[in-house]
């Protein structure tokens, strides 16, 4: 049959290829597509910051630094959470190659922590527990979203000011921080879910044990927390900064609203880092509190930058200056472990 034949050579490609060769490509023809989906953004974007107030605009990147920081802090605490220890070099390094991947893969934010970079390979004794502080760093990161964002809910509730569909993604990530915790529960303790997933199904089994089975360091992970809650708050703070390199009077309640309507669509958005959904929530937002639309494009498009374009930019440049490809090399390793 036609489709059999199709599928059959699509398994000979890859296996003559290599699946390394095989997943670059796919790669890059969706960053290429991205790229082209991204083209006026970033051509306004480059006016954008033409336009901006110098001072603000290099706080702003400042800020991305500390933010930076921050994320690999957050992996060095999650690594000290399941009682392993990373440097701050191999943290950041890890952030900013993940954060590349992230943007190219369905739900990257979470398939990407799958990936792990050869030099951080090389310099762990145990590389599972890589894997079960990408965990932790993966759970935090979405655990300090919804810290910050019931208060904020609350006061939108109070003030009788929803935004459409906030609700909604709000109880999204609610309900996927449940599953998160009841599906490592259950593997820990070997529950019933637990034990219908491996029946029959022993490198499954192996798999999630290896991945999701770890002891963990409470004061560890609240230390983490705390510094998962410390990036949301720069997160805020960018978007401050953003309207004030934009010329328009800040206002502290915008910044803050509109920064966890975007972090919430970013955590429910599948593929490409929310690409549109932020940037229309995000606008939205600014419109709904009298700001023009021009300084509420030039505001998010500012924002923007400062959390995701310089960032993305920083981790392109490191994968550039090993000369390797320049979205990804991976391969199969051992189960559950993929190598960038």
């Amino acid at each position: 049959m036609p489709e059999t034949t199709a599928s059959n050579r699509i398994k000979a490609f890859v296996s003559k290829a290599g699946w390394k060769e095989f997943l670059a490509i796919i790669f890059i023809i969706v960053a290429c597509y991205f790229f082209w989906k991204q083209r006026g953004e970033l051509r306004s974007l480059g006016t954008s910051l033409l336009n901006t107030d110098r001072v603000w605009l290099w706080i702003g990147i400042a800020g991305t630094v500390i933010y930076i920081l921050l994320q690999a802090a957050l992996y060095v605490y999650s690594f000290l959470a399941i009682g392993g220890r990373i440097t701050w070099l191999n943290a950041t390094e890890l952030y900013l190659k993940r954060n590349v991947i992230a943007v190219f893969l369905p739900a990257g934010g979470i398939t990407a922590l799958a990936y792990l970079p050869a030099n951080i390979r090389e310099s762990q004794k145990n590389t599972q527990q890589v894997h079960h502080a990408s965990v932790i760093y993966g759970f935090i990161g979405i655990f300090s979203v919804f810290i910050v964002a019931v208060p904020v809910l609350l006061y939108l509730w109070i003030k009788d000011a929803a935004v459409p569909g906030m609700g909604a993604a709000f109880f999204t990530v609610l309900a996927v921080l449940i599953l998160m915790v009841l599906f490592i529960r259950s593997i820990k303790f070997k529950g019933p879910f637990y034990r219908f997933i491996i029946k029959g199904r022993p490198k499954v089994e192996k798999f999630l044990i290896n991945t999701f089975s770890f002891d963990l360091s409470l004061k560890q992970f609240l230390r983490a927390t705390f510094v998962s809650v410390l990036i949301e708050v720069i997160g805020i703070v960018h978007l401050y900064i953003s309207m004030l390199g934009s010329g328009v009077d800040p206002s502290w309640e915008a910044s803050i609203i509109g920064y966890i309507v975007a972090a919430i669509f970013l955590i429910i958005s599948p593929f490409l880092r929310g690409m549109g959904a932020i940037e229309l929530s995000l606008t939205f937002i600014l419109q709904k509190y009298n700001y023009p639309t021009v300084a509420a494009v030039q505001s998010m498009l500012l924002f923007r930058f400062y959390e995701f374009w310089l960032p993305l930019l920083i981790g392109l440049l490191i994968y550039a200056s090993k000369g390797r490809h320049l979205f990804t090399r991976s391969k199969p390793k051992k189960t559950g472990e993929l190598e960038v």
